[in-house]
């Protein structure tokens, strides 16, 4: 507030408090925290926010990285009332063709969050450029509401695998018993950040999630190793454990002697392990070093 009393006593610089509050140069720390400090003040001002935020938006198209990376921190700190003012800039790309302000403009209002964002940043998700889709998707993901779900599932299919990824970590964000299929599926994908996407995502479910994995367990060795590292996270007993070591393929078992960190559980196996290999491996997983 003492800030913000001081620079209303005086013209504002916007130029002059932004350059210092991007700088780089180390010597300027404190005035840079000083800076930052004030822009989000102002940004919060019921006087001078529009100002600010206006002057803010018009540096989206900004090549350089640590400018984007504060704008982004300072727009976090004075939060969702600064969302109608990005949004009423976010038709506007950029420059060039590397559409710089739009990229930022999601990016930032993902940061922020909120219900709000939805409808803005759904209009993106069918972008010819799959740098925006996918910038689309995150966002939606970190809004975290439900009224997003319509538009995250129509990137699960993307031709692009860095945007079904992004689709999918969304979906991750907002994940209930109801999407088990769509995230069941993306263990399947051929990119493998979509995979751990979905694990996330089962994971976020919890123990509802547990069932149908367990009847996958034994048709695809990739698929088991995602279901086998999921299921440990949701506590899985040693005895489903040992029910599904009699019943899998020595692949399979090795995925769950390899995930498995329990001696005690590793002892139990080793005693019924006909597997050469696997016996072997065991043994040295074993006796070895805590």
């Amino acid at each position: 507030m003492i800030l913000l009393l001081f620079a209303l006593s005086q013209d504002i610089d916007f130029e002059d408090l932004y350059g210092i509050a991007t700088t780089s140069l180390v010597q300027f720390q404190a005035e840079q925290e000083s800076a930052f400090a004030l822009l989000v003040e102002l940004g919060k001002d019921s006087l001078d926010a529009d100002t600010t935020i206006a002057f803010l938006v018009s540096k989206f198209d900004t090549k350089g990285a640590r400018e984007r990376h504060r704008m982004k921190d300072i727009f976090k700190k004075i939060g969702e009332s600064a969302i109608d003012d990005i949004v009423s800039n976010i038709t506007y790309r950029g420059s060039d063709e590397e559409s710089r302000s739009l990229k930022q403009s999601l990016w930032v209002l993902g940061e922020i969050g909120s219900d709000k964002i939805v409808e803005p940043v759904s209009q993106f998700i069918d972008d010819e450029q799959w740098q925006i889709r996918s910038g689309a998707f995150t966002a939606l993901g970190k809004a975290k509401s439900r009224k997003a779900l319509l538009f995250i599932v129509q990137g699960l299919n993307d031709s692009i695998q860095v945007v079904r990824k992004s689709a999918y970590y969304a979906l991750s964000q907002i994940a209930t018993t109801d999407d088990l299929d769509y995230l069941i599926e993306g263990l399947d994908d051929s990119y493998y950040g979509v995979r751990y996407a979905a694990v996330q995502g089962l994971v976020n479910i919890g123990q509802a999630a547990s069932k149908p994995l367990i009847g996958l367990i034994g048709k695809n060795t990739l698929k088991d190793y995602y279901i086998l590292k999921i299921l440990c996270q949701l506590d899985i007993t040693e005895e489903q454990l040992f029910s599904f070591v009699k019943q899998v393929g020595p692949e399979t078992r090795l995925l769950i002697y390899e995930i498995w960190q329990d001696k005690k559980s590793l002892t139990r196996f080793l005693e019924i392990e006909n597997n050469v290999f696997l016996s072997n491996f065991l043994l040295e997983k074993t006796t070895e070093a805590p």
